[in-house]
């Protein structure tokens, strides 16, 4: 490639790369536009990859709803190009073509061509894989038919250019949409509790209250002209009790309280988790807020008939994690280890048929 030719390419990948800044949910789409606007692919599928390297979730250019149909029910696991074919063999490839991985004249005798490809008027094919740190998280699939020009050396070398961009970017946004979606979760189980939980972050920075915290809080100050009565409930029984120190503090801490309506609950402090390369970020920690008989009006026959499985050590942590104890707490409570609580709670899920403590306690709640 000459220089001239070089300066015309950078300006083209520039312009792509400026094209596909858009909204996660656009972005499958506006890369296979700009793909074709910019480069000339005009056919093309934008899949994205589960944590097993399943394609799903097909965006298309200039291609037939028939065509996505027949390959999903049988052609993928004919195609050559597919991600769970030709990575095994090809790991450190970015971009593949037909005739990287099988002559043309054997590959004009496979199903995959005279049964699909030829079919919907195809025959040249070019892979995409979208890796991010070695793990697919995409893959596109470019397509032309035998009177277009075949994909060169110069095709595979711009689109694995191209394709560390756009598997970055994907990544950021598949990343912040499971994010997304493990908040809504979080909020949506916390709705339905009957324990208060707040999050807080050092010194007085309140990142999440639901329903039952902010009515306790409420109702301790009711008359009073707070205007934040859940600011005002941690300054007083939080902070006042010397729960959180100015840096932070490592143990969990309980302390049990009487409400103005004579309620009796307990307060909670769990310090967050401490994780890697944090030392200098002051964490968050959480505040649970749980009245007392929140878990007492389970009967005992409601228990038996529910937790026919379990053992004697087994149940009573059950119902330490219904009142909202961490595991810490429990083996404080019952005098074991953490690693004895975990594995207790591990034996508990089996038996059960859950995977984790918010699915034990919502699968018993709803029974």
């Amino acid at each position: 490639m000459d220089k001239g030719a070089f300066h015309l390419g950078s300006s083209k990948v520039l312009e792509f790369i400026d094209s596909i800044l858009v909204p996660a949910e656009r972005f499958p789409q506006q890369v296979l536009l700009s793909l074709s606007q910019i480069f000339g692919y005009h056919r093309s599928i934008f899949w994205i990859a589960d944590k097993h390297g399943n394609l799903f979730l097909p965006s298309t250019l200039n291609v037939e709803d028939r065509l996505i149909q027949d390959y999903i029910s049988y052609y993928f696991q004919h195609d050559l190009l597919h991600p769970q074919n030709a990575i095994p063999q090809n790991p450190s490839r970015t971009a593949l073509r037909i005739n990287d991985v099988m002559p043309d004249q054997e590959y004009e005798q496979t199903i995959y061509y005279n049964q699909f490809m030829r079919a919907y008027g195809n025959y040249d094919e070019m892979g995409i894989y979208l890796k991010k740190e070695g793990t697919l998280v995409g893959s596109i699939g470019l397509a032309r038919c035998k009177q277009e020009q075949r994909f060169t050396e110069n095709d595979v070398r711009l689109v694995e250019t191209l394709s560390r961009t756009i598997a970055h970017t994907l990544a950021i946004h598949t990343h912040a949409d499971e994010l997304q979606k493990e908040r809504m979760l979080f909020a949506a189980h916390s709705q339905l509790s009957s324990i208060g939980i707040i999050i807080v972050e050092p010194p007085a920075h309140i990142r999440y209250v639901n329903p039952i915290a902010k009515d306790i809080c409420a109702e301790w100050f009711l008359g009073k002209t707070y205007t934040n009565p859940v600011h005002a409930f941690i300054k007083q029984h939080v902070e006042n009790n010397a729960f959180v120190s100015p840096s932070s503090f490592s143990a969990p801490a309980a302390i049990a309280l009487l409400s103005p309506s004579q309620q009796e609950f307990a307060i909670y402090v769990q310090p967050s988790v401490s994780i890697p390369f944090s030392d200098h970020r002051t964490l968050p920690y959480a505040i649970y807020l749980i009245p007392k008989g929140t878990h007492s009006g389970m009967s005992a026959t409601r228990e038996q008939d529910q937790l026919p499985h379990l053992t004697r050590t087994e149940r009573r942590i059950y119902e330490l994690v219904q009142q909202g104890y961490t595991n810490q707490l429990i083996a404080n409570e019952l005098h074991i280890s953490l690693n004895t609580v975990k594995r207790h709670l591990q034996n508990t899920y089996r038996k059960l048929g859950v995977s984790n403590r918010t699915e034990l306690c919502y699968k018993l709640k709803t029974n």
